[in-house]
């Protein structure tokens, strides 16, 4: 396959909500798939705890190694639950380890209530590149299917309109859902 039609997507999961929508998205695009994997505990009290200081101090996470290279495809889409009005460690540390050896990227949350506007900027400044798309999903889009379903759709919609400027050499626009 070629490296302009490739598509990877990326993401980091405790719930199994950003899991979700990473599969979903993989799904309908055809992308293969690579999970991030945070080797420090993230479960029970005291995970829970450790994890939303080290997401407040923005201090990235150890890492288990990763398979897939990003520069090896035209798209990456990237996807964190956002812990205490912040990205992930997982994914900051992600982040941080493709800083400008990406092609495009774009990205999207899971959170309670935190629009992904709040978290946007901080991941395009870790990837070193501006999102072409971003999308962002909270408990009620997760719970109900028409919602999620138009979530979804919108954000495939505005993945497609910015892969149609690329290919016509226009700039890309920011696109979110």
């Amino acid at each position: 396959m070629k490296a302009q039609k490739r598509i990877l997507v990326v993401y980091y999961s405790l719930s199994g909500k950003t899991e979700r929508v990473a599969e979903d998205l993989a799904t309908r695009l055809g992308a293969e798939r690579e999970k991030i994997a945070d080797l420090k505990s993230r479960r029970g009290f005291l995970g829970y705890l450790g994890a939303a200081l080290d997401s407040i101090r923005e201090r990235p996470a150890e890492l288990a190694g990763l398979d897939k290279n990003p520069n090896d495809y035209a798209l990456t889409i990237i996807g964190t639950p956002i812990w205490v009005g912040n990205i992930t460690p997982a994914v900051r540390a992600y982040l941080r380890a493709i800083h400008g050896r990406c092609n495009d990227v774009a990205f999207f949350t899971t959170s309670g209530a935190t629009p992904a506007e709040k978290v946007i900027p901080a991941m395009e400044r870790l990837a070193g590149r501006q999102a072409v798309a971003f999308a962002g999903f909270n408990d009620l889009d997760l719970k109900t299917s028409v919602r999620y379903e138009k979530k979804i759709a919108a954000f495939l919609e505005g993945l497609e309109r910015d892969r149609a400027r690329l290919v016509c050499g226009q700039e890309p626009k920011y696109a979110h859902a």
